[in-house]
């Protein structure tokens, strides 16, 4: 069943930009809607906070004000007359790699959140308050400033929903890395791969475990305390997706220090490239191959033998 207007109601309109709906109606607040449209009802007057009270029914001047604020921050209006930035307007909805270019310009941009802003969020929707309430918990202690501009940023800026965001938060405390740093940057890589469930959220975690488990098992075995350059990351997870065992990756280290006389990961991947694509996956299988090819040499050799010796006596009579 849907939903329409009224149509006796638009004998009077106003205009609605695309962009608060778009960007804002899962982010604002009761409050901050209320105040918003009474500022584009009535657009051409400067309205005070007692005119914005009793329109809107908002008692408390602080929320008001923290409405203004947040609506200022965003370029939506300005105070006093001042200028505008200029805004980008795009007729269609931006593109995946687009979405993606703005997160990354807002991690580098570091949007500062007012505290006031932040309690405002934290007051008025349970969820942002369970998703700081579960940092504080894993922590131990509050929220430090830039930890609370940092999950502001995962749901307003890089708009992960708070359950997803409550996950992120929790998978970089299990690996003992909750940096806000840390934090934004798995928050981009969740952003462009479209993590935006909790069903999502919980297999790009077994994903990264992992893979986190896999590089720290191959590390061990390479005797490395550095960490692993960007480039042998890469290899390391395309072996990943090999499905060989761990004995046969310590039969492919083995060659390569024998062929090379130490550690070349460029080497070693074209070891485990070429096992594979020779449907080899164990040790046993490798060896299976050794002696079938030592096999087939021997024979191959004593063919030869035999014909060199027939010929000989051929070419004696």
């Amino acid at each position: 069943m849907g939903y329409r207007i009224n149509p006796d109601l638009w004998k009077g309109v106003f205009a609605v930009p695309n962009e608060i709906v778009d960007s804002y109606i899962k982010l604002a607040s009761e409050s901050r809607l209320k105040i918003l449209l009474c500022l584009l009802r009535y657009s051409e007057v400067d309205l005070s906070l007692e005119q914005l009270s009793e329109l809107t029914g908002i008692n408390n001047t602080a929320d008001i004000e923290d409405s203004l604020l947040f609506w200022e921050n965003r370029g939506v209006i300005s105070k006093n007359g001042a200028e505008f930035s200029p805004v980008t307007l795009t007729a269609q909805k931006p593109t995946v790699s687009d979405e993606a270019a703005a997160a990354r310009a807002h991690l580098k941009s570091e949007t500062v959140f007012p505290p006031k802003e932040i309690a405002s969020a934290i007051k008025g929707d349970k969820a942002v308050k369970y998703l700081f309430g579960v940092f504080e918990e894993l922590a131990g202690r509050p929220t430090k400033h830039a930890e609370r501009n940092t999950l502001m940023i995962l749901i307003d800026e890089i708009q992960l929903p708070c359950e997803v965001a409550v996950m992120l938060v929790r998978y970089c405390f299990s690996i003992d890395k909750p940096s806000p740093s840390y934090m934004k940057s798995v928050a981009l890589d969740w952003y462009n791969n479209g993590i935006d469930t909790l069903d999502k959220a919980e297999e790009r975690i077994k994903y990264l475990s992992d893979k986190i488990h896999f590089e720290n098992k191959l590390k061990k075995k390479f005797g490395m305390t550095s960490a692993f350059s960007a480039r042998q990351k890469e290899m390391i997870e395309e072996w990943s997706k090999l499905g060989l065992s761990d004995s046969l990756f310590d039969a492919a280290y083995d060659a390569t220090l024998n062929g090379t006389g130490k550690l070349s990961f460029p080497y070693m991947d074209k070891i485990l490239r070429k096992w594979h694509s020779e449907g080899i996956t164990d040790p046993s299988m490798l060896q299976n191959k050794k002696k079938s090819d030592t096999a087939s040499e021997e024979s191959s050799f004593s063919i030869s033998d035999i014909e060199q010796t027939a010929y000989g006596r051929y070419s004696k009579k």
